[in-house]
């Protein structure tokens, strides 16, 4: 990967500062550039202030919990891409996100860089989809009076001429 395709940021979450600071580390080695957060609140405060962050990498035990964390970027910026760290046994990957790929602690340098790379390549070649409506929102004929999430047009009645 060239150095000019490279992201802007690269968003670490991790409640654990050894871990954080040495996959920052890694990833400014390779060229990235990266911000640090230890909550999952934090990391929600980054995205909704920066349209920069390409990459998220979230520790499955981070403060606020890194699973629910990914679905909700998954869902509100579709664009930037995940990776959940767990240093845990079980097979997480069915409870994650599509396209979320899962790295298991300890890495090492190389395990981490494929992955970083590997999620870049999926936001930059999946298409631009269609916004996506929050989940259980039905959609509406048009008939019924809405706010207009979901809603179709119907068609314009005749004015009443009496």
């Amino acid at each position: 990967m060239s150095a000019s395709s490279r992201p802007i940021a690269i968003l670490i979450a991790e409640g654990n500062e050894l871990i954080r600071m040495v996959t920052a580390d890694m990833l400014a080695d390779a060229g990235f550039q990266t911000i640090e957060v230890r909550t999952a609140t934090e990391a929600v405060a980054v995205l909704e202030g920066s349209t920069s962050v390409r990459l998220l990498i979230t520790a499955r035990s981070v403060l606020g919990d890194g699973i629910a964390l990914a679905h909700l970027v998954h869902h509100r910026w579709p664009a930037v891409g995940i990776i959940v760290t767990s240093g845990g046994a079980a097979d997480l990957q069915s409870e994650l996100p599509p396209g979320t790929r899962l790295l298991r602690k300890p890495y090492e340098f190389a395990d981490l860089i494929r992955d970083v790379e590997t999620g870049l390549e999926q936001t930059v070649e999946e298409p631009a989809a269609a916004p996506v409506l929050p989940t259980g929102v039905p959609p509406h004929s048009g008939v019924e009076i809405s706010n207009g999430v979901g809603a179709t047009a119907a068609p314009a009645s005749e004015p009443n001429k009496t």
